[in-house]
Parts: C-alpha cells; structure tokens; sequence
C-alpha cells in the first residue's frame, strides 16, 4: 500500500512538474482558451524587449534618431475567435505605452490618418494637418490560431506576430511572435 501510494505521488508530482515546465500552455478546469489581460501584458512585455534590444532597431534610431511610427489595429485572423476594437487596439496600444516608457526619446508616435479624422470630426484643435507629420514606420500585429475541439476537451494554438516595417522602402525592419497553447477539458469550460 505505501509503495502504490508513493508511485500515485511520484507520478501526480511529474505531471504538476510537466504542465508548469511547458512554456505558454495551459491545461485547465472551468476556464476557457482565449487570450486573456495575463497574455496581454506578457505578450507585450516580450515585444518591448525583443524591439528594443533588436540590432536593425538600434542602427536605424542611429541612423536616423526617433523613428517616427504609426501604429494599426491588431489583424484578427483567428479561428472563431472574434477580437472586438477595444481589444485589438489594447494588444497594439500597450506595446505602444511599454515603448515609450522604456524609451520615450526613441520614438515619435504619429496618429493614425482615421484617428485623427475622427478627431477633426469632432471639431477638436489637435494640432498640424495630418500630411505635415509623415511616418516612417508602422507598427502592426497580426494574430492566428487553430482550434480542435471534440466532446472532451478543446486545444487552442495562438501565433500572435508583430511587425515593424520601413514605409518608405516596404522592408521588415523587426518581427516576433507570441505563442500561446491552451487545452481545457470541455465539461468544465466556462
């Protein structure tokens, strides 16, 4: 009796170990799969770091100073999974917030042309046409996923790509990704 009691402990111990040890994926109960605020702030922590440290990056800030940036919605080519406004603007707009908290002087954030359309609709004064300030780059992500799902349980895989692109010249001057893997067992989920 000890000795099976021992084997269920060491065998219960080694799965806990497996699922905390895979990075990004998520087997649970009463939860759903979607991508949720932890995957927003992870997400985009990730992307600050990787934008800043990246070598194109830094020799274009040195070549050519702040570099002037417009940023877009966020693609949703997901599965299924509808991404309203408000989100798809959260998962550019925190990325965008991280940046210029991390390193306000090398960047220059320019307003997209509908926004500030918007805006000018609106009879509000905010500031010089919209064609005195050029960007010279976009910020724009793009997000994927694949879903299965059966009577038991349902898995989803997200690819969330970030890009960052020289207008002028249509080259990738940055990407990259965010992957999330979530599996829930179906007669929990919410």
């Amino acid at each position: 009796m000890l000795h099976h009691c021992a084997t269920i402990f060491l065998l219960a111990s080694s799965f806990s170990l497996l699922v905390s040890c895979a990075p990004n994926t998520a087997i649970s109960h009463g939860h759903n799969t979607a991508l949720d605020s932890a995957d927003l702030v992870e997400m985009t922590q990730k992307m600050t770091d990787a934008i800043l440290r990246h070598p194109g990056v830094q020799a274009d800030m040195a070549r050519n100073g702040p570099l002037k940036v417009v940023i877009e919605q966020v693609e949703n080519k997901m599965v299924g999974e509808i991404l309203p406004r408000g989100a798809k603007e959260a998962f550019i707009a925190k990325l965008r917030v991280n940046l210029q908290e991390r390193a306000p002087e090398k960047f220059t954030w320019i307003i997209n042309r509908d926004a500030w359309r918007v805006l000018r609709a609106q009879e509000i004064d905010r500031g010089p046409d919209p064609e005195g300030i050029q960007p010279q780059y976009a910020l724009t992500a793009t997000f994927s996923s694949i879903t299965d799902e059966n009577s038991k349980r349902r898995s989803s895989y997200y690819l969330c790509v970030y890009h960052l692109t020289d207008l002028q010249s249509r080259q990738l001057v940055w990407t990259d990704k965010f992957e999330v893997k979530r599996t829930v067992i179906k007669e929990f989920l919410d």
